[in-house]
């Protein structure tokens, strides 16, 4: 389990300012963290908060910063399964994540494409769809499964770092719910990122889901909950 964000006096015996200490503790962030995103470059909670979204850790963030990529595109390349050698050479080209996005589904897909595709479309996954799983060359039987829900490569694998079956996943994208914005929520609630499949699984929204827990609700009991959802189709609470 990840450590708590600690107590906003404690950030300002360490030399924070008290409103630069709620932004980096509103994305939980430690002071150790925060200090080793500081050192690496990157000043404030959002940005750091971004760059990890993206899978960048402080470690690497300078190789992302030489290349001259910022954190919101970062996201963007993560999104759509791109790591750095491969955004790096596309912005080489002045190819935007999005326009490399275009460019993957206009591509006509050679022999060994059609080949390593053809699971997915007796499966059924076609078009766009089928377009993003080719894209990010992810078409192994995780992938597929994502796939058969009908869930674009990039949101599966967000979802699927969030920790949600395909089926969770699946439900929150017909519902309109982009990972991201899911994400950011989750964490303003400070829900710890490890219990959210949990809640989430079991139809809790963040702001009830805080609630719960402040009233002595466990993620253990949370899970317990998801699991019931998952094998008989329970409701939301």
């Amino acid at each position: 389990m990840e450590p708590e964000p600690e107590d906003l006096n404690r950030w300002v015996a360490a030399g924070f300012a008290r409103g630069e200490a709620a932004s980096w503790r509103r994305w939980r962030f430690t002071i150790d963290l925060a200090r080793s995103w500081i050192s690496a470059g990157v000043g404030t909670g959002l940005s750091a908060a971004q760059w990890a979204i993206a899978g960048v850790t402080p470690d690497t963030v300078g190789q992302w910063r030489e290349a001259g990529i910022q954190p919101q595109d970062a996201v963007r390349w993560h999104e759509f399964g791109i790591g750095l050698e491969q955004a790096r050479r596309y912005r080489a080209q002045g190819v935007t994540p999005d326009q490399a996005w275009q460019r993957g589904q206009q591509a006509e897909p050679d022999a060994d494409a059609e080949q390593a595709t053809r699971r997915f479309r007796e499966a059924g996954v076609t078009g766009a769809l089928l377009s993003s799983y080719v894209l990010r060359q992810w078409l192994d039987e995780q992938a597929l499964e994502w796939a058969r829900h009908g869930v674009d490569a990039g949101d599966a694998r967000a979802w699927l770092d969030l920790g949600l079956t395909p089926a969770e996943g699946a439900e929150l994208s017909r519902a309109g719910q982009e990972p991201m914005a899911v994400i950011r929520a989750w964490w303003r609630t400070g829900v710890p990122f490890e219990e959210v499949a949990d809640w989430l699984g079991a139809g809790f929204d963040p702001e009830e889901a805080a609630r719960r827990r402040a009233a002595g609700i466990t993620a253990r009991q949370a899970a317990a909950l998801r699991e019931l959802r998952r094998h008989q189709g329970l409701p939301e609470v």
